[in-house]
């Protein structure tokens, strides 16, 4: 029963974290609305600072995703 109510806990606790890094996230959108350079290996464009600052908050927790992932695989 406590291993129930430890893992509910636990929920809230990310849930929590989520709306916080999600709340900072969207005022770091509305923000920074102009354009930036972003060099990639062979060109360079200017894609808004919203893209950029979105497409690296996914890449973000795609790997948080993925460490925790193997961590849980190496327990």
């Amino acid at each position: 029963m406590n291993d129930k109510l430890e893992r509910q806990g636990s929920g809230r606790g990310r849930l929590i974290i989520a709306i916080i890094v999600l709340a900072i996230l969207v005022a770091f959108v509305i923000a920074n609305t102009r354009s930036v350079k972003v060099s990639f290996l062979f060109t360079d464009r200017r894609p808004p600072l919203i893209f950029v600052l979105v497409v690296t908050a996914i890449i973000g927790a795609l790997l948080d995703r993925l460490w925790i992932r193997s961590r849980r695989k190496d327990d």
